[in-house]
């Protein structure tokens, strides 16, 4: 019998589950809102449902299903398998998550934290396949990641290694919405490209990126779109949004000394833009002996990484 897993990626706007077969391949994903104000017993639900409307739609025997994986927001207490207080999902305080679910489907729940499983995915079955020091980023609303390190997910003392985002690049920098003070999120992320938009804008910089945006809020594709049109304000950012990454992956560069670095997220729909003045940074700052074997790619897995990554923590505890 052909044998799978169920992956759950639990985010603050969408749930995705996929059914998972040995080699990676996804044969089904379903997609529910999460409607996070409706608090967790609701969302719960959903959860429950997206797992049996996935296999539902695979038309796979139940008992091919080995283990369901759940890749959640943060904080949470993995040996445990209690999701405590993450800022994206309102009510979930010390919510015990994987003995819910592993009373609703009798079979063994494997929990992770979202970045680090989606670092997990990304090794098994994307651009860090087979390589055992390998680190995955995510750069997107906020930056996020997980480390591989001699072929094992680094977790830390309980579960939240690696909030990479929250590692300060200037201490007198911007509040960052973790309440410190210059992390590479607020410099480097989505957001904070978006914000020093908005900043510019009020200092009375000329640009088209207000244009663009219309009556929206200003996001960072709204500075992209103004950099393809030749907005030298935009290509100012973008530059800037260059630097900085760059200056966090060399930090990232020292203290791991990875093989290599795959780079996810909503912001690498842009690569092309960004990537050339990251690199260069990235060399200048990074230790030479850390940065010689090191390669710097694009993450493969793309949107499905999270549920993948998820599907990756039930093969972990098969």
């Amino acid at each position: 019998m052909t044998r799978h897993v169920v992956g759950i990626d639990l985010g603050g706007t969408k749930i995705a589950s996929c059914l998972l077969d040995e080699e990676g391949d996804i044969l089904k994903k379903v997609i529910l809102s999460t409607l996070a104000s409706e608090g967790p017993e609701a969302v719960i639900g959903r959860m429950k449902a997206s797992v049996y409307e996935v296999v539902k739609q695979a038309n796979v025997d139940r008992k091919s299903i080995l283990a369901i994986g759940v890749g959640a927001p943060g904080p949470m207490d993995i040996e445990k398998g209690i999701i405590k207080n993450p800022p994206n999902l309102p009510g979930w305080v010390e919510i015990p998550l994987r003995d819910i679910l592993r009373e609703e489907f009798k079979l063994p729940i494997g929990l992770e934290n979202d970045a680090n499983a989606a670092a997990l995915g990304e090794n098994l079955y994307g651009s860090g396949k087979g390589i055992d020091n390998f680190m995955y980023i995510t750069v997107s609303t906020g930056i996020g990641g997980g480390v591989v390190v001699n072929g094992k997910l680094f977790k830390g003392a309980n579960g939240n290694a690696a909030e990479i985002g929250h590692t300060i690049i200037n201490f007198q920098g911007p509040r960052c919405g973790c309440g410190n003070m210059g992390c590479w999120e607020a410099y480097a992320s989505g957001t904070a490209l978006a914000r020093f938009a908005r900043e510019g804008i009020e200092s009375g910089r000329k640009t088209v990126i207000k244009d663009i945006a219309g009556n929206k809020d200003i996001k960072a594709e709204h500075v992209f779109t103004a950099v393809k049109q030749g907005d030298d304000f935009a290509m100012e950012l973008v530059d800037r949004e260059g630097y900085y990454l760059g200056v966090g992956l060399a930090n990232m560069v020292n203290a791991f000394n990875p093989n290599c670095i795959a780079i996810g997220g909503g912001l690498t729909h842009e690569w092309d833009l960004f990537s050339d003045r990251m690199f260069q940074v990235m060399q200048e700052r990074a230790l030479k002996a850390n940065a010689e074997n090191l390669k710097v790619v694009k993450a493969t897995l793309g949107s499905d990484v999270g549920a993948i990554g998820a599907a990756a923590t039930a093969w972990e505890i098969v």
